[in-house]
C-alpha cells in the first residue's frame, strides 16, 4: 500500500479523534513541535521510526523527551494505535499529513518574513494584514537574514513577496547589463 495513503487515513483519524476529544489545538501544537524535532534530529526520527526492538513506552519517552512537556492523552493513544498497528515507521509522514490537514480544516495559513535586521512590530503587521484580506489565521515566522542588506522577504502559500535591496541591486545590475549588451 502507498505510504501517502497510509499517513493520510491515519491523519484524517487523529484530527478526527483529537476534535471530537475537545484537544485538537494541543495535539496541533504538540504535533508541530515534534514534527519540527523529528526533523532537525535524524537520530531521534530513526529510533522512532525505525522498529529495533524499542518498546512503545521508550517511544513514548524519546517523543515526551523531544517535546518537552507531558504529551496530550490523545496523542499518546495515538502512538499505541500506529505502533500497535505496526505502522511506526510512517509517523514523521502521519504528522505531517495531520498537520496539513488541521492547517486546511481550520483555516490556518503558515509563512515566512525574511529581514536583514528585526524590525518592530513588522510581523505583526503584515499577519494583520493578510488576516484582513484572507480572513484566515496567519502565523508567520520571522527571520533574520543580513545578506538581504534591507527590507524584507514575504512567503506564504507559494505566493512570494521580495522587497529586499539585495534583490534591487541585481534587477538594477541585470538591467545595465542588458543596456550595454544593446548599446555594443
Amino acid at each position: 500500500m502507498n505510504s501517502g495513503v497510509i499517513a493520510s487515513r491515519y491523519a484524517k483519524a487523529l484530527l478526527m479523534y483529537a476534535d471530537e476529544s475537545g484537544a485538537g489545538d494541543r495535539v496541533y501544537s504538540q504535533a508541530c513541535v515534534l514534527g519540527l524535532r523529528l526533523l532537525e534530529i535524524r537520530e531521534l526520527k530513526e529510533l522512532v521510526e525505525n522498529n529495533i526492538g524499542l518498546q512503545i513506552g521508550d517511544r513514548l519517552g524519546l517523543l515526551q523527551s523531544a517535546l518537552g512537556e507531558e504529551l496530550a492523552p490523545e496523542l499518546v493513544t495515538f502512538v499505541n494505535l500506529v505502533d500497535s498497528k505496526r505502522r511506526m515507521e510512517f509517523f514523521c509522514r502521519i504528522l505531517y499529513s495531520f498537520i496539513a490537514l488541521y492547517r486546511r480544516k481550520h483555516n490556518i495559513k503558515v509563512g515566512t518574513v525574511v529581514c536583514a535586521a528585526p524590525v518592530d512590530g513588522l510581523k505583526e503587521r503584515l499577519e494583520f494584514l493578510f488576516h484582513e484580506r484572507t480572513g484566515a489565521d496567519i502565523q508567520l515566522d520571522e527571520k533574520i537574514d543580513p545578506d538581504i542588506l534591507g527590507g524584507f522577504i514575504f512567503e506564504m502559500d507559494g505566493y512570494r513577496l521580495d522587497a529586499s535591496v539585495q534583490t534591487q541591486f541585481r534587477m538594477i545590475r541585470r538591467q545595465l547589463i542588458e543596456k550595454n549588451n544593446r548599446i555594443v
